[in-house]
């Protein structure tokens, strides 16, 4: 799978950050600059990240990595 520079840096970060809050769903503004709504689309709908409510930040919205996401992370980072 070929992934633009934002979706990789995005993806990296989101598990990342993810692993460091033991699996909850990590905010964006967590998530380093210049990633935004339609980086984090791109992501959901290729099936790497999943979108929901944060238990860490009340209930904000986040993303977490989904399997195949990790997996395409560990790959890109070999």
């Amino acid at each position: 799978m070929k992934l633009n520079a934002r979706q990789v840096k995005a993806l990296r970060n989101i598990v990342r950050e993810s692993d460091f809050l033991g699996g909850d769903f990590a905010i964006p503004g967590k998530l380093g600059t210049g990633v935004g709504k339609t980086t984090f689309d791109g992501l959901i709908a290729l099936g790497l990240i999943e979108a929901g409510p944060s238990k860490r930040h009340h209930g904000a919205l986040g993303y977490r990595p989904t399997e195949r996401g990790r997996e395409e992370e560990r790959e890109t980072y070999k």
